[in-house]
């Protein structure tokens, strides 16, 4: 090479412009940390720019250079650089141990197209619209934002706001590579060789030209960015890679940021992670130091499960009648609460110890936010919903969003599009009113109970995994007839949570004469940290009896019986019996004497994904009077 790349400070022209600090002051208005910003940021350009139907595969390392890599990062960088007053790109650099975070994703286009600001393209415009301008707008159907304000949090996260950009891309039919380097920083004026001049406060490196500075191309890049130690682009795959130089992570040590890293990935970006079986449209990966930082699948993420569950079906359509408009798919699940605090990314995003949210998104499958609603009406419980806005509605939900695009502001609108978003939010609030009250369901006899507590959820009220339960309907125990009072061939049942029992107050037969009373309707309760139903009874008659409890499952409906589950299945299972709130005897059946009026509890472990059936019998031991 002729001579060196080197940096280039970008000087005010005649007709002004803007000051590189509003590119950080626009982020100003998020509450989200520094890190999960830059995941949604990255990862929206990644999907924006993806190549075709093949998936994008998106990853971020942090790596501490080692002694053949950190002198040419020092060597290449400080040659040439802003001074300390106007960059702290020298005092990074001269950090004893330099660390560099990078972002890269192949599988898409690269930052192709013209490399000045000033050359009109019918093409692709994407390495101008990252690398040059700054707020840009652009038609945003079927992408998740664009290169306007977002992009700075790349900056946001360097101590010396500096990153270097490595690209692979296709200008008119043939695969070139690019490498240039970029600072931001605050507007300034100083004393040149020419005067007194006031500089924007960006500041380009690479290969310095008529005033500004041109990417680094070809042979050249690619041997740049090898002495960098950047990811080599594999086979004839494009991609771009942001490697931010010396980032800072707050209060947090290196391993716990990649980890925030990684749960950021799953609770901002999870629909792009499904389906499972490897054919999502993403894939993810975080690495520290060259090891793999495990990321979870969302399924195996308790507190984001419901709203897996609730994506999966997405029934429910919002539409503006009087307008004749489709605003979007909904689907809502209840759902018993799973115990201990949720994750801490979690909670940045707005999800408490208890989750009543919606989940909100554009048809590009990224989260925006998740919405809280009204709490669930009994403290165990709770709901999650998921709303897809129609493809339609994409443009109108887009221009909402500030530049963090966390956030649906939709009293930016004007005319028929606020109408439009407007409604779909009072569609969605009245949705998670009604996902948060009791509702009515109907028992095996036609009647209508009111529900009332945790143990009035309706049929569906699920805990556990996903797919784990099965339609058929099974017994745990061997099949008794258990006639009621009146000789039917049993006592209404009443839906519950994850559980039926049969009705409060009831007395039902045994075999041998013994008799069941049912206090109350199964309720959930914690033991072992796990949910279990606590079915409280009495034995009505005196003497020495035998009681069983008959566990089966279903799914909501009479669809029949089988004797055993279906292979793969879960099954509902005895944990105990308990005497008051006394010890608890770990037994299948219980030994006891009746007619002493006594309170008892069945202790059920519940199938997971099931309505669990809970029935009672006794029977008299054999010599009891």
């Amino acid at each position: 090479m002729s001579t060196s790349p080197r940096w280039l400070s970008e000087p005010y022209g005649p007709g002004g412009g803007g000051a590189a600090e509003g590119m950080l002051k626009n982020l100003d208005a998020t509450e989200l940390d520094p890190l999960t910003l830059l995941v949604r940021e990255s990862a929206q350009n990644s999907w924006d720019a993806r190549a075709g139907d093949e998936p994008v595969d998106y990853r971020v390392e942090l790596r501490t250079l080692g002694p053949g890599q950190a002198p040419a990062w020092r060597a290449l960088l400080t040659e040439n650089a802003p001074t300390a007053e106007h960059l702290a790109l020298r005092a990074s650099l001269a950090r004893p141990v330099l660390r560099i975070l990078t972002v890269t994703d192949t599988g898409t286009r690269g930052l192709g197209g013209p490399t000045r600001a000033d050359v009109v393209t019918d093409g692709d415009s994407d390495f101008v619209s990252f690398v040059r301008k700054t707020g840009s707008s652009q038609d945003v159907n079927g992408r998740g934002g664009t290169y306007g304000y977002g992009k700075a949090v790349f900056h946001l996260v360097s101590a010396s706001h500096t990153v270097v950009v490595h690209t692979r891309c296709r200008v008119q039919g043939r695969l070139r590579t690019r490498l240039i380097g970029w600072a931001v920083h605050e507007s300034y004026s100083t004393q040149t060789v020419d005067g007194a001049k006031t500089f924007t406060g960006r500041h380009y490196w690479g290969r310095a030209q008529d005033g500004y500075v041109e990417p680094l191309l070809d042979d050249e890049a690619d041997e740049i960015a090898r002495r960098l130690g950047l990811p080599a682009f594999p086979g004839g795959r494009s991609g771009t890679t942001v490697a931010i130089v010396d980032p800072v992570f707050a209060e947090r040590d290196d391993a716990e940021a990649m980890r925030w890293i990684a749960d950021a990935m799953v609770w901002n970006l999870w629909p792009k992670m499904l389906p499972e079986g490897g054919d999502a449209s993403m894939r993810f990966s975080v690495l520290h130091d060259g090891s793999e930082v495990r990321l979870p699948h969302p399924s195996e993420v308790p507190h984001l499960r419901p709203f897996l569950w609730a994506h999966g079906q997405m029934d429910r359509e919002l539409h503006h009648k009087s307008l004749r408009r489709p605003l979007g798919r909904l689907g809502v699940r209840r759902f018993l609460a799973p115990p201990g605090p949720p994750p801490k990314v979690a909670i940045e995003a707005g999800i408490g110890e208890r989750i009543h949210h919606t989940c909100l998104m554009r048809p590009v499958d990224l989260v925006v936010r998740y919405l809280e609603g009204p709490p669930f009406f009994e403290e165990h419980g709770g709901y999650a919903a998921v709303f897809r806005a129609d493809p339609g509605m994409d443009r109108v939900f887009a221009a909402t969003e500030p530049a963090s695009h966390d956030d649906w502001k939709v009293d930016r609108l004007q005319g028929d599009d606020r109408r439009l978003a407007r409604h779909a939010l009072r569609q969605i609030a009245d949705a998670m009113r009604e996902a948060a009250t009791p509702a009515a369901v109907v028992d095996h006899a036609g009647e209508g109970v009111s529900l009332a507590g945790m143990s009035q959820l309706m049929a569906g009220l699920m805990a556990g995994a996903p797919g784990e339960g099965g339609s058929a309907v099974f017994d745990a125990a061997p099949r008794a007839h258990t006639p009621g009072p009146a000789g039917d061939a049993r006592a209404p049942a009443v839906s519950t949570a994850g559980g039926f029992g049969a009705t409060p107050g009831a007395a039902v037969h045994g075999r041998r004469g013994a008799r069941v009373r049912y206090l109350e309707e199964p309720r959930l309760d914690l033991l072992d940290g796990r949910a279990v139903l606590v079915q409280r009874f009495q034995l009505l008659d005196p003497g020495a009896q035998t009681v069983h409890g008959r566990l089966s499952v279903a799914l909501g409906d009479d669809a029949g019986r089988e004797d055993t589950p279906p292979r793969g299945a879960a099954m509902p299972t005895v944990v105990g019996w308990r005497r008051g709130d006394g010890e608890i005897l770990r037994t299948d059946s219980l030994q006891a004497t009746g007619g002493d009026d006594a309170v008892w509890s069945l202790l059920v472990r519940p199938a997971p994904d099931t309505v669990t059936e809970v029935l009672l019998t006794a029977e008299r031991r054999e010599g009891a009077a």
